[in-house]
C-alpha cells in the first residue's frame, strides 16, 4: 500500500484489484487458446460425418460420369422407359409425333401463335383451318416444311387476312424428327386434320435448300410447285404430284405461315 498521504485508499485498493485482474486474465487466456470451452451450437463436426460426406460426394461424380452421356442431347431415347420394375429399360417404341410436337410447339411456337392455334390479329396469322398448315390450294406440305427451316418474311394472306411480319428460322435449331413433330402435331390439333409429317420428307427437302440462308417470301414459295407428302413413298420436295381428274381445280389463293 502507497504510504502517500495524497492517494485515498480507496483508488489504491483499486489498483491492485486492477492489478490481479490483468494477471488472472492473462493466464485465462493462454488456457483458452488451447482449449475453448464448449458451446451449444459451436461443437465440431465429427470425423465420421465428414468421410462420409466426402464418399458421397465422389460416388455422386462417378455415377455422373457413367450415366451422363456426356451430357449430350444426342445420348437420350425418348423411346425407353424403366419403369417396369424390373430397373431394365423397356422398348415402347418411337414416341409419339403429338406428345413431341406439342412439346416443341410449346417452347419455339406458343408465343405467337398461342396456345389456342389462332395466333394474334393482325400480328401472327392463325395455324386453325389454315390454307398453309392443310396444305390446301397451291399449297403444299413441301412449303410448310420449307417455312419451318428457313423462316417466312414480307406480306403474306391467312384466311383473307393480311399479315406483315417475319417468322423466325427454325432449321438450325431443330431436328429433322422434331419439325416432323411439330408440323404433325399443328396438322391434328385445334380441329386440324392433315396426314403428319415425316422426319424423311423434312430431311429431303432440307437436303435440297441446303444454300439457302434467308427467309422465304410468299411471293417465292407460291413459284415452287406443290409437293403433298405419300408416307408409302415421299414425292420429291419440289415435285408437283399427278393431278387427280376427279378432283375439283381450286384457284390459287394466298395464305399464311405456320409457326413452329
Amino acid at each position: 500500500m502507497s504510504e502517500d498521504p495524497n492517494i485515498p485508499e480507496s483508488e489504491e485498493f483499486r489498483e491492485d484489484e486492477l492489478s490481479s485482474e490483468m494477471n488472472v486474465a492473462k493466464v485465462h487466456g493462454s488456457i483458452m487458446r488451447e482449449q475453448a470451452d464448449p458451446r451449444d451450437g459451436y461443437e465440431p463436426i465429427s470425423l465420421w460425418l465428414i468421410t462420409f460426406s466426402f464418399a458421397l460426394v465422389f460416388w455422386a461424380g462417378m455415377y455422373l460420369v457413367g450415366n451422363s452421356g456426356g451430357f449430350s442431347s444426342e445420348v437420350f431415347n425418348a423411346n425407353l422407359v424403366a419403369w417396369d420394375g424390373s430397373g431394365a429399360a423397356v422398348d415402347k417404341g418411337p414416341p409419339d409425333p403429338m406428345i413431341v410436337g406439342k412439346r416443341v410447339y410449346t417452347q419455339y411456337c406458343l408465343v405467337c401463335h398461342q396456345s389456342t392455334g389462332l395466333g394474334v390479329a393482325g400480328q401472327f396469322p392463325p395455324l386453325v383451318d389454315s390454307e398453309w398448315v392443310l396444305a390446301r390450294e397451291w399449297h403444299g406440305d413441301n412449303h410448310v416444311v420449307k417455312v419451318v427451316l428457313n423462316g417466312l418474311q414480307g406480306p403474306i394472306t391467312v384466311k383473307g387476312n393480311l399479315y406483315n411480319n417475319a417468322m423466325a428460322p427454325w432449321g438450325g435449331v431443330l431436328k429433322d424428327e422434331q419439325v416432323a413433330s411439330v408440323l404433325t402435331y399443328i396438322r391434328n390439333e385445334w380441329g386440324n386434320a392433315a396426314p403428319p409429317i415425316t422426319a424423311e420428307f423434312v430431311a429431303l427437302i432440307r437436303e435440297q435448300n441446303a444454300d439457302r440462308k434467308e427467309a422465304w417470301t410468299q411471293k417465292e414459295l407460291q413459284a415452287i410447285p406443290r409437293a403433298v407428302i405419300d408416307a408409302s413413298a415421299p414425292p420429291a420436295a419440289d415435285e408437283a404430284p399427278a393431278a387427280d381428274p376427279a378432283a375439283p381445280s381450286q384457284p390459287p389463293a394466298a395464305t399464311a405461315a405456320p409457326g413452329a
